[in-house]
């Protein structure tokens, strides 16, 4: 059995391991220079790891997901949704336990923390998938055979099982091996470790009051402590009754032991602590692409850019994460004949990127001008309900200007005409 990276035996396990040293054997495979251990699920404990998991994941489970099928309507291509396909079903209701929202959130954090996510395909009696289980990656392996073909060993709680290719969904990022997606936690293990410490350490020196180490000292003449244990209670008591809550209580010290006038200094700013906390979160991001003010970074926004960001971050940072996803559902949801038919699965992310509502309308206002878009089209964007009158789907040929609209010989949506200033037309006609 392989577990977190190591290949233990039960046997062996039972025989020469126990619990206490099965458990210092895992924490050393994730030891770090700066003492902390970091996994995949630990890393969630640094502030700037959970932010990435938290912008991405609650965009991409916010977003709508359809099964659409391609068709030429005109020598065009057209997309047509498809309420009624058994995968569009399956994708509203995953499981039982997990609503969709649920669903992707799990999934997005699962494969920004391991690399992976995977799901385990249950079918039905008649054969149509059902039920997508979704698996955490720790305890799934893949593995690829001699005839190149790709298995997955899960461990459960009733013992290992083997699934085929085609009964897992297998979604994951760039993989060093070709089967398994590597892990951008453990990629940057160094960088989350020194950022997790660096928080230990600013909580761990301000719950004492910010207040530095002290060093007693024996007076003059003063032979010390009897023995060790004698010192060693003196530290623990002292440290019991003057840390923590009660670090301003009044202190009263055995005879013969005093406190230097001068105790121990820590200057934050020569250690540059916050400079360390800022810049680790601008690497940690780096690592899984997301741009620093997603995280908390704001030196860098204005209010002039913060909208140009956001359109940024979904086109380079949410755009790759949702096109890992589908085509993962594509491959392992649609059938040959399906994908041979035009059937796509398509997350919609239109709606993030929208702009704020004067430039959206603007933007909606050049389309509508230049016969892109239809009343109705422009309220379905908006959120509106359409226009009941025939106008609502109508469409202008060349702008407000007095021409026709799309629809010969229908003026319910027919432009105005624009006079100029001699009273005729724009045109001049």
């Amino acid at each position: 059995m392989k577990l977190f990276g190591l290949e233990l035996g039960w046997a062996q396990k039972d025989a020469s391991l126990t619990i206490d040293q099965l458990i210092t054997r895992l924490e050393a495979v994730y030891e770090t220079a700066a003492g902390i251990a970091v996994s995949p699920d630990t890393a969630l404990q640094s502030s700037t790891v959970q932010a990435v998991v938290r912008t991405i994941g609650g965009r991409l489970a916010t977003l709508p997901i359809h099964v659409m099928q391609k068709t030429t309507s005109k020598g065009r291509e057209t997309k047509e949704k498809l309420p009624n396909h058994p995968v569009q079903r399956l994708l509203d209701a995953p499981n039982d336990y997990q609503t969709k929202v649920e669903f992707w959130l799990d999934g997005a954090s699962w494969l920004l923390r391991y690399g992976n996510f995977y799901g385990f395909k249950a079918r039905g009696v008649t054969g149509p998938v059902r039920r997508l289980e979704a698996l955490k990656p720790s305890v799934v392996e893949p593995e690829q055979l001699n005839d190149l073909r790709i298995q997955y060993r899960v461990n459960t709680v009733t013992g290992q099982k083997v699934y085929q290719a085609d009964q897992m969904l297998h979604a994951r990022l760039a993989s060093s091996d070709g089967v398994c997606g590597d892990s951008p936690v453990m990629m940057g293990r160094q960088a989350i470790a020194l950022e997790i410490a660096a928080e230990k350490f600013g909580a761990s020196f301000f719950g004492n009051g910010a207040v530095p180490a002290l060093i007693f000292q024996y007076a003059a003449n003063f032979t010390g402590h009897r023995n060790d244990s004698d010192r060693t209670k003196f530290v623990e008591d002292l440290q019991a009754a003057f840390t923590g809550r009660g670090r301003f209580r009044g202190m009263l010290l055995p005879k013969g032991i005093e406190m230097p006038r001068d105790p121990m200094a820590l200057d934050n700013n020569k250690a540059q602590f916050l400079e360390t906390r800022k810049y680790q979160r601008t690497v940690i991001a780096g690592f899984f692409g997301v741009p620093p003010q997603f995280v908390g970074d704001l030196d860098r926004a204005t209010f002039n850019n913060a909208e140009q960001q956001s359109i940024d971050f979904v086109g380079n940072v949410m755009l790759p994460i949702v096109r890992i996803f589908e085509a993962a559902l594509e491959e392992s949801l649609l059938t040959p004949e399906d994908r041979a038919g035009g059937v796509i699965i398509r997350f919609n992310i239109d709606g993030a990127l929208r702009g704020d509502f004067l430039t959206r309308q603007q933007g909606l206002k050049i389309q509508r001008e230049a016969g892109v878009v239809s009343p109705n089209d422009w309220r379905e964007q908006e959120g509106m309900n359409p226009r009941t009158d025939p106008g609502g789907d109508e469409y202008w040929d060349q702008g407000p200007s007095g021409q026709n609209s799309g629809a010969a010989g229908n003026n319910g949506d027919k432009a105005p005409a624009l006079s100029g200033a001699n009273g005729g037309s724009r045109n001049g006609n």
